[in-house]
């Protein structure tokens, strides 16, 4: 098996393809797509990410009409209960300045922090949208957490796990009885519009892992890193976030 896992995230390194496309496609300049109606739009990166990755995406949703706000994580590693209270803090104070209903866009890792901001903010998340992301396993199976390792690459999920105990050696999640586990399962909003995003070729985390019980799931082909980079996401995405 990590013979076989090998080759496959080797494949990864065509992200960069993916973002040398991105560079020659309209679709990056705002052509063809739907304008937005100035909504913030919170943006969250992967595991072992940070928001440098995402500036791309980021800009976009800026030309094309949101007002995108960036995690302010410096790494996507550790504690999830303290990386979601980081990320909330940071958009409350960009709520201060300016309210309004908050859409929440979250790749792989990041989906599943961005699942939980949802659930708390309640009916002011217009919008969570996850980019190979597994909160569909989490959503069907009653362990949350503790599903990841069958729902990822055994040697990604264990990379993060070895972080967590060097960055918060107190965190045992999903063990640790703190409120993360139980926000991440927590009933969404009606009003929220869930959108998954995923590619049939992903190495890191299956598309059945990605599948929504509730909202629209679109399949798409390319990179799991290079579904931040993707001009057919980048269209999905600004008809995801139409409405409300």
């Amino acid at each position: 098996m990590a013979q076989e896992a090998a080759p496959a995230l080797a494949r990864e390194t065509f992200a960069w393809t993916e973002f040398v496309q991105l560079m020659a496609d309209p679709v990056y300049y705002g052509a063809g797509v739907p304008r937005g109606d100035g909504r913030l739009v919170l943006v969250l990166p992967g595991l072992f990410g940070n928001d440098w990755y995402l500036q791309p995406l980021r800009s976009w949703l800026d030309r094309i009409g949101y007002r995108s706000a960036a995690s302010a994580l410096r790494v996507n590693a550790g504690c999830p209960e303290r990386l979601t209270r980081a990320v909330e803090a940071s958009l409350a104070r960009r709520l201060r300045r300016k309210g309004g209903p908050v859409a929440i866009i979250g790749h792989s890792r990041g989906g599943i922090l961005a699942r939980t901001i949802a659930a708390r903010l309640g009916e002011d998340a217009s919008h969570l949208i996850l980019l190979g992301s597994p909160v569909g396993a989490i959503e069907r199976w009653s362990g949350g957490l503790q599903g990841l390792r069958s729902a990822g690459n055994p040697r990604v999920v264990d990379a993060g796990n070895r972080a967590r105990r060097l960055l918060d050696p107190d965190c045992n999640a999903p063990f640790c009885g703190c409120p993360f586990q139980t926000d991440l399962q927590a009933p969404l909003s009606p009003v929220t519009q869930i959108t998954s995003i995923f590619s049939r070729d992903d190495p890191i985390v299956p598309a059945w892992a990605c599948e929504m019980p509730r909202g629209r799931n679109l399949e798409v082909s390319g990179t799991h890193i290079g579904l931040a980079f993707n001009g057919q996401v980048y269209r999905e995405l600004a008809e995801a976030l139409k409405g409300r």
